[in-house]
């Protein structure tokens, strides 16, 4: 017992050392990606949003970059700039499937919140909301199941849901208002 323990000991400091010499690379473009990834999956969309534009910069030419700055600007309510990029992101790699799929669902939704939106001007009443659909946000590489991160843990990144406008709230009328003072 105790030989393998002093056999044990050497391996567990140059892990250690290692884990501790071991540095973020803030100028490499995957270390932005990784980062903004982990910030969307804790709902910081705007760290998020900001370390996807980092990407972008430093690799303008890269696809998911572009589409990871799109999923981020949609989830920020930026449905303007979320379309260029992932229009960007398209021109870029026409193939990628993973870029069709979260464009195809951003189309989707903004042609469900228009009609929502004008239903409710006309005084229809609102279809219940759309259950949450799953999204990516891809760290680059291409190949696995789509809605699934790459080069992340197992599991889903949940697509952000902005929500609709809502008509202002007018206050209750009062069909008999008091008259002449206190009651």
């Amino acid at each position: 017992m105790k030989y393998a323990m002093h056999r044990w000991v050497p391996v567990l400091a140059l892990a250690l050392a290692a884990a501790c010499a071991h540095q973020s690379d803030v100028s490499r473009e995957s270390t932005q990606t990784d980062y903004g990834v982990s910030m969307a999956r804790m709902n910081l969309w705007r760290e998020a949003m900001f370390r996807f534009k980092r990407a972008v910069q430093m690799n303008p030419q890269d696809p998911m970059a572009h589409n990871n700055l799109a999923v981020a600007y949609e989830a920020n309510g930026d449905f303007e700039n979320a379309r260029r990029e992932y229009l960007e992101a398209l021109r870029l790699d026409r193939s990628n499937d993973y870029i069709k799929k979260n464009y195809s669902r951003f189309v989707e939704f903004l042609a469900r919140n228009k009609k929502r939106s004008t239903s409710t001007r006309t005084g229809e009443a609102a279809p219940a909301p759309p259950p949450a659909v799953g999204s990516t946000v891809q760290s680059g590489v291409v190949g696995g199941p789509p809605d699934k991160p790459v080069g992340t843990d197992p599991g889903m990144l949940p697509r952000p849901q902005p929500v609709p406008p809502t008509p202002p709230v007018k206050p209750p009328s009062n069909p008999n208002p008091p008259v002449g003072g206190a009651a």
